[in-house]
């Protein structure tokens, strides 16, 4: 190739001795091509420096091979890592992820519904904000042909397909934890109704409370916002009220963070005082410097699953007939104080910490 010269799938099918049609699928995962070939075409098109020409493809197929994705807020860690698995999943089935935030605001993922459609994305995988503002527009949306898949938190009243982990069962594990080491006095702290997670994770808590014979009492669930500010101002007021509390269990990791501080800065210990717990494996909460029991959702697949869900009902919708809802299996992890804190997509770095599957 001379210099400059852009690499076309004709380049790659000359010297293949293959037809364009054969490289284009071998590139794509297509069934039809063998896993060999498929890795021998990668190959020599890495090596050429060979990138889809998206718009060219959209041109011939009339399609665009875009998938529009909105994100909550990637301060978390978290949705960092689905992010990451949502790209690069992506570009393994032949598409490009647009990402967008909407910071929990109506406008602002109203605003990224609107520009999203107007690229004629062919799906969106979204983790909408709280509430029903935007429920019938995204139903006009659906209404059209573009497929939807909620991820993390599924849809109240609307038929999209979702992928999430088991909340309930995973907050009932939490709970069930701690109640093994003794602690009794557990305190609640999130929100409760708002966000489709909150809720499962509420019922998770109150049928662990019932089961291990633990009287619930209200004034041991705070709401809170999911804000470290917010978090550190309600856990705050909660130990200025002596409420006895020997465990926290906290909606998020920013919520932990707060709730930490406020710990940490009343003299307190962590965990021997209180104990927190979160669900995400934060990496913020690593910043308090203790030990910490989180709910692993392995983010990465839960991104790389979403997609290949919405990329099948793009292809073959036919074929899905009915709302799934693919549930991730979830991991307890204890966190030891000077153990890295970080997102973890390698079984073997799990299984060197104190981990209960469920």
């Amino acid at each position: 190739m001379t210099a400059n010269k852009k690499v076309t799938l004709k380049h790659i099918a000359k010297i293949m001795g293959m037809t364009p049609a054969t490289i284009s699928k071998a590139l794509r995962n297509s069934n039809d091509i063998s896993k060999e070939t498929q890795a021998k075409v990668k190959e020599l098109a890495e090596q050429l420096g060979y990138r889809p020409n998206l718009m060219a493809r959209s041109l011939v197929s009339s399609k665009s091979y875009l998938l529009g994705v909105i994100v909550p807020n990637l301060r978390i860690s978290f949705f960092s890592e689905v992010t990451r698995g949502i790209y690069e999943q992506a570009r393994r089935r032949g598409y490009e992820a647009i990402i967008m935030v909407n910071d929990e605001n109506f406008e602002n993922e109203r605003r990224n519904l609107e520009f999203l459609t107007s690229l004629a994305v062919e799906g969106i995988l979204i983790n909408a904000v709280p509430g029903t503002q935007n429920y019938e527009f995204m139903k006009s949306i659906s209404d059209r042909g573009i497929p939807f898949v909620s991820y993390d938190r599924s849809l109240d009243d609307l038929n999209f397909h979702s992928v999430t982990i088991d909340d309930e069962n995973s907050a009932y594990r939490v709970i069930e934890n701690l109640v093994g080491k003794g602690r009794r006095n557990i305190l609640f702290l999130g929100p409760t109704d708002t966000l489709s997670v909150a809720r499962g994770r509420y019922r998770g808590y109150r049928k662990a409370l019932e089961n291990f014979g633990i009287e619930f009492e209200p004034q041991r669930v705070v709401a809170c916002e999911i804000d470290e500010i917010d978090a550190n101002n309600k856990m705050q007021k909660v130990l200025d009220s002596r409420i006895p509390v020997d465990a926290v269990m906290c909606v998020g990791g920013l919520v932990a963070y707060g709730a930490g501080r406020a710990i940490l800065n009343a003299g307190l210990s962590i965990p021997n005082d209180i104990e927190i717990t979160e669900f995400g494996d934060n990496d913020i909460v690593a910043r308090l410097g203790v030990p910490f029991l989180t709910v692993y959702q392995f983010p990465y697949k839960i991104g790389g699953t979403a997609v290949d869900l919405v990329v099948d009902l793009i292809e073959k919708p036919e074929l899905i007939q009915q709302p799934l809802h693919k549930v991730i299996r979830a991991k307890l992890i204890y966190h030891e104080i000077g153990l890295k804190s970080r997102i973890i997509t390698d079984m073997r770095d799990i299984e060197t910490r104190d981990t209960v599957d469920f």
